[in-house]
């Protein structure tokens, strides 16, 4: 137990050791630039293109993409220098040359090694790359050799040397002969630059002003050199340097000293000699070991490694404790009294003193009598609250002293309510109400009818309480007379009636204002109501979403969301932006829903992080614009297998165009921001096909297949994440259409639509006379049709002509039939009644007589002319009855044809036996004889037959 007791007792007043407050580091491995981890120079091209000497050859990054180019033999890259004119040049193992980009782009490689004469490199690599006047120096430790004009030559020395450094129009490299000395590469000489020989070789040589040269020795700390002599500049880290071994060392633009070690990484330097701070695997390097250093354009220091790339971000704002150890916990609050820091943890209240020139925390230890959460520490008047999980501490002079019972004290807020200055508490359960006793803050009491757990207050001018409850909701508070309880309260579920978020109070310019995240609001007095704060949402555009809001300094506001910090200067009902902070830079180590920023200074201010703190520094000039620019790296060109790859040119004064087959475009684009880069998104339109831009994205390629020919506008822009426009970029460009739609293509298609169009009219020549001939042959046809009709009528009359004709022939062949058949009647009764007669009288009536007279009448009975001209009559008016019944049945006789005839004429047997002269049994006997040689059967009627026989 005792032994328990010591190690808490050990971690309650434990003392870190001092923590500085190091600038924004950001690593990069080969798994971030796929080639080797050891780098040995760097240099950066005006578009901010950066290079890096890499074992695999020229390793280049432009902020959103890394590639390598290979040298000649796959050789490694040691020096690197971009000159004026946009080459790089280069230095390898018995190589040197230059990449150059082409009109597309691309960078080509020329050596210029190869252009030595009289010379032969022998183990010879090139670590100096200097431009002397108009000359190209390449350093190796035993040669040099110097490109002018397109011409290189080569000068070997008796005696090695280190690096070549540039000091004004001269030059200076330590020398195993001399010890340093001055190179004057003209007429290849060189020479001591002082009388005393130093102890260690000069390693760099830095300018400092104007009389004196920064010199940096491997291991026996800076010199400040005249010209002639050398006097040592004594540091803070001397003792450091001399063991760590320097490799690199530069000056940043600002004057702050750098220096790269072989040993113990790099160390900042002000130009008193005092450490600013110091980067190793201590703390966040991921290796010991600089090869090669350089500041870019923004000031961003890089360091070429033994195992990997570092960015150190000089000029940026920020400066940033990763982590404590051990850890304090999530940072909820800080105050600072004096030199005194006061840091409000999850895990309590912590102690510790801030150095004068805010570098570093030190003496940092945990207050024993305030355990637990604290939220909030405030400061009224000179007493420090905290308020704690438990209670409310009073803190700052000596021992903690409870001052509040309640507990988890949120916030507290200082006002007038009717006329009496008060602070409100808000905790777990209540409103504590604090007044003032003797010049002291005491706790009063608690209101009587309120039991809400409250997070953030405001007192107005009015004094009225605005509340948020802790999870949802806010109230409007106004209090009795005697302070003593709630007399009146409205309830506010939601700002904008639509979402149910938590809403948090918030005081802008003296006015009370509300966030949900979704915009501001704020009291109407005349509507007595809340509105949107309209004129500073679209002021704040983006950030008026922002859910907390921290005063820095007079009219200097952060508004805090989620994934950054926005710095606005408020005059008013304008609102104007500063500086933009991403929460990504403390790799996500922000207190989510807590995140909170406070002021240590006019000019600074701490981000409280998890376990961590950000010393956040207000920039010196806050108008300096942005100078970045978005860029086009390349604009790739394709055919639909990817087989036939082209670059279109990027500066290019006419509008550029690709054949159709190469109708597939990969835009790559750059925005060489490498301080922000987690910040900077981009989207893209290409105007001609697009209606609206795409979506920002981190990706700087854009892809569009098969696009149609035609003029197209390419646009980009570089935004941050919170819609913030950084820079933009267009291109213009043509597909040229394809064979098919060609200049000559067209050409013959309009020949082709001509001969069409001649030939359509030609046809419809032809229709119209088609139809022309078709109207005149109808005309002819309808006039034809009448004449027909007329002719028809006219054989239609005569038909009926005939047909009376023939109705009367056949009356008239009926009249003579029947006349016939009376007179062979009469005949035949004469004849009988003669031979009647003759029987009666014998003899007395002369055979000659009779016989004469009968011989008369037989002759007269049934006559063959009769018959013959009753035939032709009757084929006439029986269209040919009788030829065609004989043709039809050829084994009718003469008188079977008669019979026939009478039969069609339906006469009767009686008739027919008087007109054939043969009895009615004949007659029937003559009916089935026809019958049979017809082969009509027996049910059918021989009478209708002959009828309707045609």
């Amino acid at each position: 137990m005792k032994t328990h007791a010591l190690i808490v007792l050990l971690l309650l007043t434990c003392t870190l050791s001092a923590q500085e407050f190091l600038p924004i580091v950001t690593q990069y491995s080969k798994n971030d630039y796929f080639a080797s981890n050891q780098n040995w120079s760097v240099g950066q091209a005006k578009d901010g293109i950066l290079y890096f000497g890499n074992n695999q050859g020229l390793l280049q990054f432009d902020g959103s993409m890394w590639e390598v180019h290979k040298m000649p033999a796959n050789k490694r890259v040691r020096s690197i220098l971009v000159a004026p004119d946009q080459r790089i040049y280069v230095g390898s193992f018995e190589e040197f040359g230059y990449f150059e980009r082409n009109e597309t782009n691309q960078l080509k490689y020329t050596s210029l090694s190869a252009l030595l004469k009289k010379y032969q490199m022998l183990n010879d690599e090139i670590w100096t790359i200097l431009q002397w006047n108009n000359q190209i120096v390449f350093q190796s430790f035993t040669s040099y050799f110097v490109y002018e004009n397109g011409q290189v030559k080569g000068y070997r020395c008796p005696f090695t040397f280190l690096f070549f450094n540039k000091a004004g129009n001269t030059i200076l490299t330590h020398t195993d002969q001399y010890g340093l000395s001055r190179v004057d590469p003209v007429v290849n000489k060189i020479v001591p630059a002082m009388l005393e020989r130093m102890k260690n070789p000069v390693i760099a040589v830095l300018p400092w002003d104007r009389n004196n040269l920064l010199l940096a020795t491997s291991s026996d700390g800076l010199y400040l050199f005249d010209g002639k002599t050398c006097n040592r500049f004594k540091t803070e880290v001397d003792d450091e340097l001399f063991k760590a071994q320097i490799n690199r060392a530069i000056c940043s633009p600002d004057g702050t000293i750098l220096i790269g070690t072989i040993l113990n990484g790099v160390t900042a330097l002000d130009r008193n000699g005092r450490r600013l701070w110091t980067l190793n695997t201590g703390n966040i390097l991921q290796n010991n070991t600089v090869l090669g250093m350089y500041c870019d354009q923004e000031n961003n220091l890089w360091l070429a490694l033994d195992k990997g790339i570092t960015m150190v971000r000089l000029a940026g704002s920020i400066r940033y404790i990763q982590a404590f150890h051990p850890s304090i916990g999530s940072i909820y609050s800080l105050q600072q009294k004096g030199s005194d820091l006061y840091i409000g943890t999850n895990q309590g209240l912590y102690q510790a003193k801030l150095s004068d020139v805010l570098r570093s925390i030190h003496s940092l230890q945990l207050e024993s009598n305030v355990k637990g959460q604290v939220w909030n520490l405030s400061e009224f008047d000179g007493q420090l609250f905290c308020g704690n999980n438990e209670q409310t501490f009073q803190v700052g002079s000596g021992k903690p002293i409870l001052i509040g019972p309640v507990k988890g004290g949120m916030c507290i807020r200082k006002g007038s309510i009717y006329g009496k200055e008060v602070l409100v508490q808000g905790t777990y359960t209540s409103l504590c109400i604090y007044t003032k006793s003797k010049g002291n803050w005491q706790f009063s009491h608690t209101l009587e009818n309120f039991l809400n757990p409250v997070r953030s207050l405001e007192i107005d001018y009015t004094g009225t309480i605005w509340a948020s409850h802790l999870y949802e909701g806010m109230y409007a508070i106004r209090l009795s007379s005697d302070l003593k309880k709630v007399d009146k309260m409205q309830v506010y579920r939601s700002l904008d009636g639509k979402h149910l978020y938590p809403i948090h109070v918030l005081m802008l310019n003296s006015r009370v204002v509300f966030a949900d995240k979704t915009g501001l609001y704020t009291f109407d007095d005349i509507r007595k109501e809340i509105i949107p704060y309209k004129e500073m949402n679209d002021q704040l555009g983006y950030f008026s979403h922002a859910y907390r809001i921290c005063p820095f300094r007079n009219n200097l506001y952060w508004f805090i969301r989620d994934e950054e910090a926005a710095l606005f200067r408020v005059d008013g009902n304008r609102a104007s932006l500063v500086d933009v902070v991403p929460y990504s830079l403390f790799r996500n180590q922000s207190v989510d829903d807590y995140q909170n920023i406070l002021p240590l200074s006019e000019k600074s201010c701490l981000f409280l992080l998890e376990n961590g703190l950000a010393l956040y520094s207000l920039p010196a000039d806050m108008s300096k614009s942005n100078a970045v620019k978005l860029l086009f790296r390349s604009i790739l060109t394709s055919d639909a297998e990817s087989r036939d790859n082209v670059f279109l040119p990027i500066n290019n004064l006419l509008k550029a165009t690709t054949p159709y087959r190469r109708n597939n475009l990969t835009f790559s684009v750059f925005y060489p921001r490498y301080g922000q880069l987690s910040d900077v998104r981009f989207r893209y339109k290409l105007e001609g096909l697009d209606i609206v831009w795409s979506e920002p994205n981190s990706s700087s390629q854009k892809t569009y297949s098969y696009l149609h020919w035609g003029n197209y506008t390419f646009k980009a822009e570089a935004r941050t994440k919170s819609g913030m426009l950084l820079s933009a970029a267009s291109y213009d460009f043509t597909i040229e259409p394809p064979f098919y739609w060609s200049i000559t293509a067209r050409i013959l298609y309009l020949i082709l639509i001509g001969c069409l169009l001649y030939g359509l009219y030609r046809y419809i020549l032809y229709l119209f006379h088609v139809k022309k001939e078709k109207i005149e042959r109808a005309e002819e046809a309808r006039r034809l049709h009448e004449i027909e009709q007329r002719e028809q009528k006219i054989i239609a009359l005569q038909n009926e002509k005939l047909e009376s004709e023939l109705t009367i022939k056949g009356k008239e062949l009926a009249a003579s039939t029947i006349s016939l058949i009376k007179k062979n009647e009469l005949l035949a009764n004469i004849k009988e009644e003669l031979t009647a007669q003759k029987k009666i009288l014998g003899t007395v009536y002369p055979n000659k007589y009779y016989e004469k007279l009968i011989r008369i009448l037989n002759e007269n009975l049934s006559s063959e002319d009769d018959w013959a001209i009753f035939q032709t009559n009757f084929d006439m008016i029986h269209e040919n009855f009788f030829r065609n019944l004989h043709t039809q049945y050829p084994e009718l006789t003469s008188n079977d044809l008669r019979f026939c005839a009478y039969l069609r004429l339906n006469l009767s047997s009686k008739d027919i036996a008087h007109l054939m002269n043969i009895s009615l049994k004949g007659v029937e006997l003559a009916r089935y004889r026809i019958r049979k040689k017809i082969g009509l059967p027996s049910s059918k009627s021989l009478t209708e037959f002959m009828i309707e026989f045609k």
